[in-house]
This record gives structure tokens, sequence and C-alpha cells, in this order.
């Protein structure tokens, strides 16, 4: 049994990356945590954001610019990249811009199927690399990227063009920019999902995107190619809601470790597809018969209540900026329905 002065509570969250330490909390323990790492180690405080007038109203932290305003936290996503990429086409404002996200033409020339050497195959992998880095803060970016991101096993000439078109989508816009305005703790999640029936052109593989909200909050996005190949609109979007349902599950599983003890651990899910719905709203294959018995645990959930299903407008849903490409004023709109701004070049 302890036998002397039980210590204080604390309550303070940290992010870790490498030896840069990003601490959240009040002032007194924010206060507490730096003497003691003080006492451990030598350290450099790089900013300490708060709303006093004297604390710091914006930070760099791993090249992400974090601001402090009067109606929440922005975040935006390190501009270094999309400066970087303009540089090595040489664009500038004189050149000429793209209104959609990326490649709108899936069709394939002959001359676009030859394959790149060894040293521009490196130089495009390289490319898509940063690209893909990029899309983790830019949710219009993750389903042009992907589709790049699966030529960098065997380049082509035609994953050039593919590159090109999404820097000159850039130029269009300067940044995204991730709104958390203050709110009272959520209750409950939030999930969109949407799918692309036979989207990729090579392979017929259709792609599942997905937003995860808390309240007004966008916490994750996401465009992954689908593993089976989907038979029809409906089981495309099925499947893209067993990927969404999965995720939901395991940052529900995180926000409790994070501290949320009153946030309910059913999913609210939104889907545009009526027939998907009606799908997991029953029992049985149905005329599904193909689909594996281990994908049918979706309708349990929704039966045992740990999944409410609803049905959203397709203009109205924003992951369907992770399954297409738009226009920028359909892209402009989907960011908006996830609190995410986009400030025009």
């Amino acid at each position: 049994m302890w036998g002397g002065v039980l210590p204080q509570e604390r309550d303070v969250s940290l992010a870790v990356h490498g030896d840069d330490f990003t601490f959240c909390g009040l002032a007194a323990d924010l206060e507490w945590i730096r003497d003691l790492m003080i006492s451990w180690f030598e350290i450099k405080i790089r900013a300490v954001l708060g709303m006093d007038p004297d604390d710091d109203k914006e930070v760099v932290i791993l090249g992400r610019v974090v601001r402090w305003m009067e109606n929440g936290i922005e975040y935006e996503a390190d501009p270094k990249h999309r400066r970087l990429m303009l540089e090595y086409f040489g664009f500038d404002e004189g050149s000429r811009t793209l209104t959609h996200n990326g490649d709108k033409d899936s069709k394939e020339e002959e001359w676009e199927l030859e394959d790149l050497d060894k040293e521009e195959s490196k130089t495009f992998r390289g490319l898509a690399a940063r690209m893909n880095f990029m899309s983790l803060d830019c949710p219009d970016l993750q389903f042009p990227i992907k589709v790049c991101s699966r030529d960098m096993a065997q380049p082509k000439r035609g994953s050039w063009k593919k590159v090109k078109r999404i820097v000159r989508y850039l130029l269009n816009r300067k940044c995204v920019v991730w709104m958390f305005n203050w709110q009272d703790e959520p209750k409950y999640s939030h999930l969109a999902t949407d799918s692309d029936w036979g989207g990729s052109s090579n392979e017929r593989k259709s792609t599942s995107g997905g937003v995860w909200m808390l309240g007004d909050h966008c916490i994750k996005t996401w465009s992954a190619s689908q593993g089976a190949y989907a038979l029809s609109s409906a089981e495309a979007e099925f499947y893209g809601m067993i990927e969404g349902v999965t995720r939901a599950k395991g940052l529900l599983s995180l926000s409790l470790e994070l501290g949320y003890q009153d946030l309910s651990n059913v999913v609210h899910l939104g889907t545009d597809s009526s027939a998907a719905k009606s799908f997991v709203s029953r029992r049985g294959l149905g005329k599904m018969r193909h689909i594996e018995i281990r994908d049918l645990w979706l309708q349990k959930e929704v039966r045992d209540g740990r999944v409410e299903v609803s049905k959203i407008r397709g203009e109205e849903n924003p992951a369907d900026l992770m399954t297409k490409i738009l226009g920028i004023k359909d892209v402009e709109a989907r960011l908006k329905g996830m609190n995410i701004r986009m400030d025009k070049a």
C-alpha cells in the first residue's frame, strides 16, 4: 500500500516523432513537464501556443504550420513540398493551370505505355513519394496520387503525364488548412464512405474512400484500392463501408486511450448508395452469393446496433473526394464538408 503522499494527477497528451516532443495540456501541467524534461535532458523549447497575450500564436511542427486562432486551431500542410514540385517542372504564375485535381482522361495512348529508363524511373519514384507524403495532409490529392503510386513499380511515359497534371492543379491552390474550431467534447463520431466502381482502367479494381470526424473536426481521411473485384457498384460501396467501419473502430479505440471516455462506440455511417445501405441492413447474401462470409459481419454490427447507417446525397458526401477526379469547385465543396479550407494561389 502507498504510504507517502499521492502524486498530483496530470492531464497531458504527448506526440513523439524521433527527438521532437509535442505536449498538450493546461499551463500548470505543461510547466511541470517542462521542468521535468529540463532536469533530464538538454532541450530547446520552440514555442508555447496558447490564448494568453505572451503565448506564441504559430509554430512549425515537423514542417506543418500550426496556428492558435481566436475560434480554434488551424493546421496547414508543409508548404515546402508544393514549392519543390512547382520548381522541378519550372511552373510559375504564368504557367497553364488545371481545373481538376488530376488526370480525368484515363485512356492511355500508345506512347504512354513505353517504360522509362533507369534514371527517369528513379526521378519519378522520388516525385511520387513526395506527393504521397503531401497527401497525408491534403485530402484533395489522395485519390490522384494513389493512381500515380501504382506506377512506381514500373514507371511509364504516361506516369509523367499523371504527375504533371497534378502539379498543374497545385498551381490553382496554395494550400489546404484544417480548421479545428472550439467545440464541446463530442458524444458521437461520424463516418462517411464512398467507392469508385472499377475505376482502375488497367486492373478494374475499385477504390474505397472515407472520412472520420469527431463533431466538426476531421480526424482521418483515406483513399485505398480494394483487394477484391466488385461485380457491381453496390458491392464496391459495400466493400468501402467495411473498410471504413474497421478503420473507425480502430480510431474509436485510440480515442478511448487518449481520454475520450464519454465517446460512444457506435459508428454512425453515412453512404450515398441506397443499395449498399439496404444490403447491410438485412440478413444474408441475397443476390450477392459470391461475397465472402467473413464480410457479412457488418450486417451483424448493424443488427446489433454497433453501426448505424444513414443515407446522404452524393454531392454532400465528403468521401466522394477520395474516390474521383473532381473540378476545383467540387473539390472546394467537399473540403468544406470536412471543415477544411482551401486557400487559392
